[in-house]
């Protein structure tokens, strides 16, 4: 059972930070190598959350309370859905996969604080995603990353991502990825 952090909120030293960071890139490279059973019994935790939720856009005037209503989800995903979405692409009959699309993961501004549970940190990233297929399908992806990372068995393991896209409207013909 995990416990209380008392350094909850306080940046990670330098050799936490590092071994994140690490632990970031190893995971983009994966993801670029297209070695999704490597990220997915690898990288990720049993109890994973892995959201990409959409925003409302509203002008600044706008001060009204949104009330309590739900959030509507792009991905709103567990370890099982991930699987099934790792194992659709193992069948090799995805169209928008066929002619392989070329992902490439930028990870940047790496901020790590340890969270209020002992074992864990949550790390903020940004991050470009840029998508080529086929001689003239292109699109990129900006946003931020606030996972929650979780050391087990001695390696660090992903438990929890939000996704935060910078785009109000996404181009993309399909965002079947990970980003």
């Amino acid at each position: 059972m995990s416990t209380s952090n008392q350094q909850a909120g306080q940046s990670v030293d330098q050799s936490t930070h590092f071994e994140v960071e690490r632990f970031l890139v190893k995971e983009a490279r994966a993801l670029d190598e297209e070695r999704f059973h490597d990220w997915l019994d690898g990288m990720l935790t049993k109890d994973i959350t892995y959201q990409l939720p959409t925003q409302e856009v509203r002008y600044r005037r706008d001060t009204k309370v949104l009330g309590n209503s739900q959030t509507t989800y792009l991905y709103n995903d567990n370890f099982g859905m991930l699987s099934m979405r790792v194992a659709r692409l193992d069948t090799g009959i995805v169209w928008a996969e066929d002619p392989r699309v070329r992902n490439r993961r930028i990870i940047s501004n790496i901020d790590a604080h340890w969270s209020d549970v002992d074992g864990e940190v949550e790390v903020r990233s940004a991050f470009i995603l840029f998508r080529s297929r086929m001689q003239r399908d292109q699109a990129t992806h900006y946003g931020i990353r606030m996972d929650r990372l979780r050391k087990e068995e001695g390696q660090w393991k992903l438990a929890s991502r939000v996704i935060t896209l910078d785009q109000r409207v996404v181009l993309d013909k399909n965002i079947h990825c990970f980003f």
